[in-house]
């Protein structure tokens, strides 16, 4: 429940490991000798004696030499000059280089996914996490920096496949308890590091503490454990204002606060949150080459992909591939929506190619959020794999757990130390029972609710008292002070009345100082136990029930787990009992079971998880998640272009080779070419959506709307409007909006613009530009042969049912199409919704001539002979038939979504047919006029000339089909979304750049919902 460097510290990231440093130690009779690899042993799991190779305690861990706190809690003196375990690691280390030389690159096992090509140079992968995975320390007597990789699994193995088939490189700030005093000692570790293939950042302090204490831990932390800002008010979750400061808050402390959350301070936080990504940023992309692979670990650098992105945009270059891996719980939508940041959080870890959790229930919560939040929905990819469509992109979203090292396990079981451990604790409790817990010393451990459960079964069944005990060890890391010594008390209290009332052979209780046990007590604990119980009320993937596991093989009978189904490894072991550990009286029947299990049971547990635990080491996980990337993301790797286009067309289908052409010729607009284009004709035509392109619309999906769809208050932003205005004035241009909203809608926005034509509901009726100086616009519409009225007549019976019973919809009625808007609603109810309305009317209207159109949160029935192409063609006719078949040179056609893409091909299709003969092209519908009003003798509208033949037959034309947003599209050019749409609108207009993204997050807020 730590950070991922911490709260995954059991391991290195070795897979198969053969060592460089070895040494003979004689197991039990059953396992016999083997070689026990002390090259890959993590830190401070043993002393070793490096003369003899043998393992043995310290004697300078005497209780008569440690010190406490206040509260009676162990301070650690781990990383530190003092710390008595160091020297001989620091000596471990020597031997480490010694013998690096003879370490081999070498491939995985041969059961390995992982395929090395020695013919090509290793691919680079940089590793980003924010505490870097090496322990660091510095004499106090020399004044030497020493350092050695810590027990995680992003720390470096030799012999791994991952380190032999890549070159990988750290990226992170490091952590020492000695102080970092000037800049000669920066200097001294960025050599140091530098020599392990690290690169490490300082920053600081303030910025620092307001980062990782502050907005990492205060905010971050508790949100994605699914602690909402209720709980804030429990006193284990009482914000800390004091967290980044040793100085006294003024307005309010932990202990005394009026708010549970005090806006003043956050913002602080989250500036220091963003600088600390953004140099990550800078630093990593200064380093990064094309081809290159970046690989984000942890929430405390959830900004990182995108702010990767856009340095590289500077560069003009896509340069690496992204991964971004979340080690800790994702939240349920509801409560990360909390966050006053969380859309741009969101927004930052989509930037990665792909996005990884170590369990489906994390990846659900993500695109829960993604849907709620950003409107973003999600399909499944080929493989098993999810995809989140973003900016153009497919955003893969993986889902991979990973186990212990074996071989590690498999050698520290043999240690002398952890044979003795484990009779120790045998013989220690009399041949008792033994239920075994390791848990972090946090109110989500939930270990208050343990020791609650067993007090109550050591009270309902008496015969268990004198047969079972409970070895419980709470680690204290120090991350969480607060929570951890409020906790601690808690645990305490129980602890002593448990004794008090049952004695003190019924529970053997103590406290670890630091985020870890060394590995040769955990595993002796393990050997020792009959069952591991776990009761975390909130927890990500925690590694000792999966240990636990590993460390029961050659027992005779053995131990089960009982995992919190709230835990990670709830959905990983099947072996295991599952309890809530709210749910007293079945958590008390399980461990009941648990303990009373017959031995054929518990063996059959046992090897339903064994062979996983056994085989899905992190060199595994690592490669699992690399494959994914390649395979998922080997058509955007601008380094493969060179070989794609080398690659033989041959075999490749007509419809494949047409699809990689139109690929390639879809880019993005450039607005210099659109002016030079304007400026130099005189017969322009001008076609613009509505909602999506001069309106910033929210997605559909998204949960939390600040518009409603129908609003009449929806407007373009005014130097939108100003523009339109400028446009309109000018007698060489007709500029036209086309949108699917009614026509009310659409006037009431913009149709006070004089010189502006509009066409609503998707082309159905249309008003000619309006006259300047004339308030009244004259309507007309297409006559597209169906009988509306018994249409609407029978579709309104169905919606108004609908309509009932889904809160936040209604029906929207306009000229040939009668709508019902679910815009408003839950999107997934809403999107339910309107799946089962489209059966129902598809069975009722089939006698009729109509389509059904799922849109923008609106089920449409309209005629089928209707899109929005027959207007766009109807007026680029009108348009070329002026002034004597003068023709149009300029066509600018702009558009958001699906129902605009019939306006992109019948701009194609009028190019193409001008100077056909009128008889061979399909002709427009004959137009009725809906209200009173007189029409322009230039723009009659009403008949349609026959005369396709245009007088100056060889003029050029420029055509610009413009897509809102790059996706599939019929259009040749694409811009990012609205912002776009109007800087160039602004530049048609006045001839100055305009830029609404360099303006202030406010101001696009603005923008937003003007």
């Amino acid at each position: 429940m730590e950070d991922s460097t911490r709260e995954m510290s059991t391991y290195s990231a070795s897979g198969s490991s053969f060592g460089a440093l070895t040494a003979s130690v004689m197991g039990n009779s059953q396992r016999g000798k083997r070689q026990i690899v002390l090259e890959d042993l993590p830190y401070r799991t043993l002393n070793i004696d490096i003369n003899t190779a043998s393992f043995v305690r310290s004697e300078k861990m005497d209780k008569d030499t440690l010190e406490f706190t206040d509260d009676g809690v162990i301070i650690d003196n781990w990383n530190g000059h003092n710390d008595v375990t160091f020297d001989a690691y620091r000596l471990r280390e020597g031997l480490r280089k010694a013998y690096q030389e003879r370490a081999t690159d070498i491939a995985a096992d041969g059961d390995s996914d992982m395929v090395i090509d020695t013919q090509k140079p290793r691919k680079r992968i940089f590793i980003v996490c924010y505490h870097l995975p090496v322990i660091v320390s510095k004499d106090p007597e020399t004044g030497e920096w020493m350092a050695c990789w810590a027990e995680s699994i992003l720390a470096r193995t030799a012999n791994s496949a991952f380190v032999s088939s890549f070159d990988p490189h750290w990226v992170g700030t490091c952590t020492t308890s000695s102080p970092i005093e000037n800049e000669a000692d920066r200097q001294a570790l960025r050599t140091l590091l530098a020599s392990m293939d690290c690169t490490v950042l300082f920053f600081d302090e303030k910025v620092r503490d307001a980062h990782y204490k502050g907005f990492c831990k205060q905010v971050l932390w508790m949100v994605f454990h699914h602690v909402d800002l209720l709980d804030s008010r429990d006193p284990a979750f009482g914000m800390d204002f004091n967290a980044t400061s040793t100085e006294k808050y003024t307005d309010g402390t932990l202990l005394d606060l009026e708010s549970p959350w005090d806006q003043r301070q956050i913002v602080k936080w989250w500036e220091a949150f963003n600088l600390v990504n953004r140099t990550f940023a800078v630093e990593v992309t200064k380093m990064v080459q094309p081809d290159d692979v970046v690989w984000v670990h942890d929430y405390h650098l959830s900004l990182l992909p995108r702010m990767m992105s856009e340095e590289e945009a500077k560069i003009g270059s896509r340069l690496t591939k992204k991964i971004f891996y979340l080690h800790i719980p994702f939240p349920v939508s509801m409560i990360f929506k909390e966050i006053e940041f969380g859309a741009t959080v969101l927004e930052g870890i989509l930037h990665a190619d792909i996005v990884g959790f170590h369990g489906f229930t994390d990846a659900r919560h993500f695109l829960s959020s993604a849907k709620r939040i950003l409107g973003l929905s999600h399909d499944s990819l080929e493989g098993g794999l999810l995809g989140v469509k973003y900016k153009g992109r497919t955003v893969v979203v993986t889902m991979s757990s990973v186990s212990v090292e074996p071989e590690m396990v498999d050698a520290v079981m043999d240690f002398p130390t952890t044979i003795s451990g484990a009779a120790e604790l045998k013989s220690k409790h009399g041949g008792r029972a033994i239920i075994a817990g390791v848990d972090v010393a946090q109110y989500l451990s939930g270990v208050s609710l343990k020791l609650a459960t067993y007090g109550r079964l050591l009270q309902d069944s008496p015969s268990w008292r004198d047969k079972l005990v409970l070895v419980q060890r709470c680690l204290i890391p120090g991350a969480r002070r607060l929570d951890e010594a409020r906790t601690i008390r808690e645990i305490r209290g129980i602890v002593s009345q448990i004794k008090s009332k049952y004695g003190d052979g019924v529970i053997d209780y103590e406290e670890v100082y630091g985020s870890s046990m060394p590995i040769d007590q955990r595993v002796a604990l393990w050997r020792a136990a009959d069952c591991l119980f776990s009761a975390d009320v909130r927890g990500g993937l925690n590694m000792m029930p999966l240990e636990f596991v590993f460390a029961q093989k050659g027992k005779d009978s053995p131990g089960i787990v009982i995992a919190s189904e709230f835990s990670g490894v709830f959905s990983i072991l099947n072996g295991a009992l599952r309890i809530s550990p709210y749910d007293m009286k079945l958590t008390l029947a399980t461990v009941d079971r648990a303990l009373t299990m017959s031995k054929q049971e518990r063996e059959g547990r046992h090897l339903r998880d064994i062979d996983f635990v056994s085989s899905s080491g992190s060199d595994k996980w690592i490669q699992g998640v690399l494959r994914d990337l390649f395979d998922q993301t080997e058509s955007l790797d601008d380094g493969e272009k060179d070989s794609e286009e080398n690659r033989s067309s041959e075999g490749k289908s007509v419809g494949a080779f047409l699809a990689t052409a139109q690929e390639e010729q879809f880019t993005r607009l450039r607005s210099k070419s659109v002016i030079s284009a304007y400026k130099s004709t005189s017969k322009r035509v001008i076609v613009l959506d509505f909602n999506g392109t001069i309106v910033l619309k929210q997605a559909v999906d998204s949960y939390l709307k600040r518009d409603s769809a129908g609003s009449t208050m929806d407007a373009p932003p005014t130097d939108v409007i100003n523009s339109l205005r400028v446009l309109c004035s000018d007698p060489k241009n007709t500029v036209f909006v086309v949108s699917g909203d009614n026509k009310e809608n659409v006037e009431q926005a913009i149709g006070h613009i004089p010189g502006l034509g509009l066409a609503a509901s998707n082309g159905s009726c249309f008003s000619p530009p309006l006259r300047e100086g004339s308030s009244y616009r004259t309507w007309l519409a297409l006559d597209l042969g169906v009988d509306w009225a018994s249409v609407e007549g029978v579709a309104l019976r169905i919606m108004a049912k609908f309509t009932a019973r889904t809160n936040g919809s209604f029906i929207k009625r306009a000229h040939s199409s009668i709508g019902w808007s679910y815009y408003s609603c839950d999107p997934e109810f809403g999107s339910l919704q309107a799946k089962y309305l489209v059966i129902e009317l598809e069975r009722e209207l089939a006698a009729f001539d109509v389509r059904f159109v799922n849109l923008k949160g609106i089920v449409e029935v309209i005629p089928r002979k209707l899109n929005k192409g027959i207007i766009v063609k109807k007026i680029l006719r009108d348009v070329a038939a002026r002034n004597n078949n003068a023709g149009v040179d300029f066509v600018l056609c702009m558009g958001d979504d699906i129902s605009d893409e019939k306006m992109f091909t019948s701009a194609f299709s009028f190019v193409s047919e001008m100077n056909e003969d009128y008889s061979n092209v399909v002709p427009s519908p004959p137009v009725i006029q809906l209200s009173q009003g007189t029409l322009l003798a230039s723009q009659p509208f009403l008949l349609e000339k026959p005369v396709l033949r245009c007088n100056n037959q060889n003029e050029q034309i420029y055509a610009f089909t413009v897509s809102v947003g790059k996706k599939e599209s019929h259009a040749s050019q694409y811009v990012d979304d609205a912002r776009d749409v109007a800087d160039l609108l602004v530049e048609l207009s006045s001839g100055k750049r305009a830029s609404f993204r360099r303006g202030t997050e406010d101001e696009m807020h603005l923008m937003q919902f003007s």
